[in-house]
């Protein structure tokens, strides 16, 4: 009858740390920093959401305005990192 409850005691150590070791939530993945694209195509909806009509710039154009689209803050595209991921826009700059 020792022995037995021995065992049952040991299991259930066993089982509790392999259940909070399981339970664990796992670490999620750094997001990627956004950084500035110069857009560089017209002011229409289909060039304003082509990836391909903006390019990189090492630091926040500046520029001065308020209706036409000139830069965006994002991250990199997966597919394309010298290429805006244009869902994750965070920021907008406009020229006039």
């Amino acid at each position: 009858m020792k022995n037995s409850r021995s065992i049952f005691i040991a299991l259930a150590f066993v089982l509790g740390i392999g259940g909070a070791l399981a339970g664990k939530a796992a670490q999620a993945a750094p997001k990627p920093a956004a950084v500035w694209w110069n857009y560089n195509g017209d002011q229409t909806p289909a060039q304003l959401s082509d990836p391909s009509k903006y390019s990189f710039s090492a630091s926040d154009p500046g520029c001065p305005g308020l209706t036409d689209r000139c830069a965006v803050q994002a991250s990199r595209s997966t597919g394309n990192p010298n290429q805006p991921n244009l869902s994750t826009i965070t920021q907008e700059e406009f020229q006039h």
